[in-house]
């Protein structure tokens, strides 16, 4: 707003302030006025503006739980990995053993029938001959005949001298190996009763050692077992004296003495501790069963007493629909009259009205123009 004066003083400044604020509010109540769905119904912008701020914090509050899930979900995945990887090498690890293992020491050659499924079987084999003096040739390799022998005359003096020669060495051997056993007899012999009299020896000491161990754990024995008898009786005399404290207490315990003062509640004299209450005594079952009495001969007091007022309110409640059938028909009589006049009246009013209106009409020489309605709804006042 601009004012149009030569000069402004701080009054006027503020004056129109004032006007300008004043029109503002107006223009904004004008907008709510002549809104007809927020004059009907009503916004509470608080409520609405709050409702968007939770609204946006739980999305933040939802977007940050999923972004912490996914990087959860990504740790996981990582140490997933990770652990497939190390079971992965771990099993690479033990194939690469058990193929070491088994080309070390599990090879086809080294099977027990390799020597029948060889394939390299002929190539290894000996030829079927290998001289005229090999032993593998037989009758029937007709390699060798029989009867050919062309030195027979020097094979044969050869073989006597040779045979002379055996039986000489085999003399002079069998001489050796005789007079060797004999030597080897007397020093087997020496030796004989040499180890002999060491394991007598050995013995004897072994006997002496032994014996003197017996009875050292004969004795260890003695003694333990006199220990553990001591500690036997001991203990039993213990058990038998705890036993007989303890059937003692029990026999002049609270419990089996059933005295009812134990019973009795230390915060509320009126209540028994249960695991201890061993019931009533005759005086008490005596008040019980009169106050028993008592509130039976209460309870049917107060049966025929209620039954007395049921039939009491029943006749009340019968008397009382009768009169309100009654003032029902009267009221709706009255009701039926009260329209009759109403009727005659408003028939009365529009006679009289519809006469009016023909003499406003006549009397009336110019007709209602738009200009008439604009006035209207022009402030919000």
């Amino acid at each position: 707003m601009t004012l149009k004066m030569p000069l402004c003083t701080k009054e006027d400044l503020s004056e129109a302030v004032k006007l300008q604020k004043r029109e503002q509010y107006e223009e904004e109540r004008k907008k709510r006025i002549f809104n007809a769905r927020q004059r009907l119904f009503g916004l509470d912008l608080e409520t609405l503006e709050r409702q968007i701020l939770e609204k946006k914090k739980q999305n933040s509050e939802r977007l940050e739980c999923d972004k912490r899930y996914e990087e959860q979900e990504q740790l996981q995945k990582r140490l997933i990995t990770a652990k497939e990887k190390e079971l992965e090498k771990e099993k690479r690890i033990v194939d690469s053993d058990l193929n070491y293992y088994r080309c070390r020491y599990q090879r086809r050659d080294q099977r027990r029938e390799f020597d029948l499924n060889d394939p390299n079987f002929l190539k290894k084999s000996k030829p079927a001959r290998i001289a005229d003096d090999d032993t593998s040739l037989g009758i029937s390799s007709a390699q060798i005949f029989c009867g050919e022998d062309l030195h027979r005359t020097d094979r044969q003096v050869r073989q006597r001298e040779q045979q002379r020669a055996w039986l000489d060495q085999q003399v002079m051997e069998r001489k050796q190996a005789e007079e060797a056993r004999r030597k080897a007899d007397n020093v087997y012999m020496e030796s004989v009763q040499c180890r002999d009299k060491h394991l007598e020896e050995m013995a004897k000491s072994d006997h002496r050692m032994r014996q003197q161990i017996i009875h050292k754990v004969r004795q260890f024995n003695i003694n333990l077992a006199k220990q553990k008898q001591e500690n036997r009786m001991r203990t039993k005399r213990e058990t038998y004296e705890d036993d007989m404290a303890e059937i003692y207490n029990m026999l002049s315990s609270d419990m089996l003495t059933e005295n009812p003062d134990v019973a009795q509640s230390r915060s509320n004299p009126n209540k028994k501790i249960a695991f201890m209450y061993r019931g009533m005594t005759p005086d008490e079952l005596l008040d019980f069963r009169k106050g028993q009495e008592q509130q039976l001969t209460d309870t049917m007091q107060r049966k025929t007493e209620a039954e007395l007022m049921n039939k009491q309110w029943e006749q009340y409640a019968m008397n009382m629909d009768r009169t309100l059938m009654l003032k029902q028909i009267e009221m709706d009589r009255k009701h039926k009259q009260q329209l009759d006049d109403l009727v005659r009246a408003n028939a009365k009013l529009a006679t009289e009205q519809d006469k009016q209106r023909k003499e406003a009409l006549v009397q009336l020489s110019n007709a209602v123009s738009d200009e008439f309605y604009d006035q209207f709804n022009r402030t919000s006042r």
